[in-house]
This record gives structure tokens, C-alpha cells and sequence, in this order.
């Protein structure tokens, strides 16, 4: 099992983050490379056991389905359900935790995979790199905006 870790500090409140990243279906607007982002059938986006479909860029279709979500712990876990990725049971944490010096968030998403072994290199190496950590600097830009705008 591959595991990876990404984390990074969100100038805004846990509930402006969370706001933002709480209903599944919403990835799209946070995550760079999503083409469209829609929840399968007639599930709410908050709703565990949802699906959602993404359309990607560079890989194409991700299905991916929302396993647990909470409020308390501003945490959701998912994993994808299918994929043209070259992994296997994915499976995707990402959690919050105020920082409250300076009521920042402090934000981190972990996955973990398998991987066929002449890609689990190249995979273990993209993950936090070019998915997690990009989509931590987009959340940091609409929040930003969002302030200027009040």
C-alpha cells in the first residue's frame, strides 16, 4: 500500500475552508485540472454513499464515492470507484484542525493506493504534488477573493 500526505495552512477560519470543501459534489471549484463535477443521480453532495463524477483534463473520467462525512471533525473520505489512473483502491482523507493562533486552518489530505510497479513511483510522487497541494493554494486564492469582495 502506498500512502501519501500533503498539508498546508489556510489563512481563513475552519468554517470558511470547510464551507467550501463540505459538499462532494463542489471539487470542481477547487480543484485545478476539473473540466466538470457533478453528483450522480438524485443524492445530495453531503450525502454518504454519493458519487460523483469528474471530468478531468489530463486522465479523463473519475468516479469517486463519498464514504464518511463530518460535521464535528470537518473531515470527508472517499475513495474512487473507477478510474483510468493506473491505481487500485484508493482510498482519500482530508481533515481540518483550527489553528487558532491567528484563526487559521490547518489542512491536510492523505490518500493511500495501490499501484502496479512501474507506475507507483510516478503516482506516489504526483499525488501530493500536483493534485493535494494545488488544490491548497486554490482553496487560499477563493478565500482571499471572497474576503476582498466583503
Amino acid at each position: 500500500m502506498i500512502r501519501v500526505i500533503a498539508s498546508s495552512v489556510i489563512h481563513a477560519p475552519v468554517p470558511a475552508v470547510w464551507g467550501l470543501i463540505r459538499d462532494f459534489g463542489t471539487l470542481g471549484n477547487w480543484l485545478p485540472g476539473v473540466k466538470t463535477c457533478v453528483i450522480e443521480g438524485d443524492d445530495a453532495g453531503d450525502r454518504v454513499g454519493a458519487i460523483r463524477r469528474l471530468e478531468m483534463g489530463d486522465v479523463g473520467v473519475i468516479r469517486e464515492q463519498l464514504l464518511a462525512l463530518s460535521d464535528v471533525d470537518h473531515a470527508m473520505m472517499f475513495s474512487i470507484i473507477e478510474s483510468a489512473l493506473p491505481i487500485r483502491n484508493y482510498r482519500s482523507t482530508i481533515s481540518l484542525l483550527p489553528i487558532t493562533d491567528g484563526d487559521h486552518t490547518f489542512i491536510q489530505w492523505r490518500g493511500q493506493f495501490e499501484a502496479p510497479v512501474e507506475h507507483a513511483a510516478s503516482m506516489e510522487a504526483r499525488m501530493p504534488v500536483e493534485i493535494y497541494q494545488p488544490a491548497f493554494e486554490r482553496l487560499a486564492e477563493i478565500l482571499v477573493s471572497l474576503e476582498t469582495q466583503s
